[in-house]
């Protein structure tokens, strides 16, 4: 009899997962199916715009995408895998700490795709957090200390008398995901790797792009002093001679409308 109940229970958990992967396929196929439509009407927008790892903030004019998809205009997009977008097809692409959260890796796959689907002369912004500032916690702690006091009490880290650096980077490297934390070299050469030219480092919100101004929303999660602490920023170009100069020209008109 104890047999007989051991093997319902493995027969309902077995039962259990495979209905609970049929589910996933069947979600993400139409989650698919989804995208394609709507990258299909969204295809003769003017620039085209390819926000990845949009989370919950949609940016209006552009084919916003997450990998759990949890707002209204955001499709399923994994980044790890190529993307199901024709070549050349985009003027820029977006991230906002989200490379960190994919191993390294799939970091040079996605910024690999990012650059077969925009055009010549198209620009990819990239946020993510940056390990110097992170690492800088330890050394100089008295510098930081709004930032580190900040950390302890959001996330319920161990308080006096234990020092706040060691937990603070700790949770920073466990927490959420991360899997991988760049500094600027490292990104700047995975994006050199990738094939972007023109590589520069911005400002939080700034850009000499149009569509590329005040995108930054990580700011809204905590607030806006974490971010500028945490954060860098990487923009590169996709070579192509003139072709740059008629996005850049195009950019401009499109600021004004």
């Amino acid at each position: 009899m104890h047999s007989l109940h051991a093997g319902f229970r493995y027969f309902r958990a077995g039962a259990g997962k495979v209905g609970r992967q049929v589910h996933s396929y069947v979600r993400r196929a139409w989650m698919r199916r989804q995208r394609a439509a709507a990258y299909a009407a969204y295809s003769h927008h003017t620039p085209q715009c390819l926000h990845i790892g949009a989370e919950i903030f949609a940016i209006p004019g552009w084919f916003n995408t997450d990998l759990d998809p949890r707002g209204e205009g955001i499709y399923f997009l994994d980044a790890t895998l190529p993307f199901p977008f024709p070549s050349a097809s985009f003027d820029f692409v977006f991230s906002e700490h989200m490379i960190e959260h994919i191993p390294f890796g799939d970091g040079l796959k996605m910024l690999a795709e990012c650059r077969r689907v925009l055009k010549p002369g198209g620009v990819i912004r990239t946020a993510t957090p940056n390990l110097l500032n992170i690492l800088a916690l330890i050394e100089n702690f008295d510098g930081n200390e709004a930032y580190l006091t900040w950390a302890v009490e959001q996330f319920n880290l161990p308080k006096a008398p234990f020092p706040k650096a060691p937990s603070v980077i700790n949770h920073f490297f466990r927490a959420w995901g991360h899997q991988f934390i760049y500094n600027p070299e490292m990104l700047q050469t995975a994006m050199e790797q990738a094939g972007f030219g023109e590589i520069v480092q911005c400002e939080i919100r700034v850009s000499r792009h149009s569509p590329l101004q005040g995108l930054e929303r990580h700011g809204k999660r905590w607030s806006p002093w974490v971010n500028e602490f945490e954060t860098m920023i990487f923009e590169g170009t996709v070579p192509g001679g003139k072709a740059t100069l008629a996005v850049s020209t195009q950019v401009e008109v499109a600021g004004k409308v």
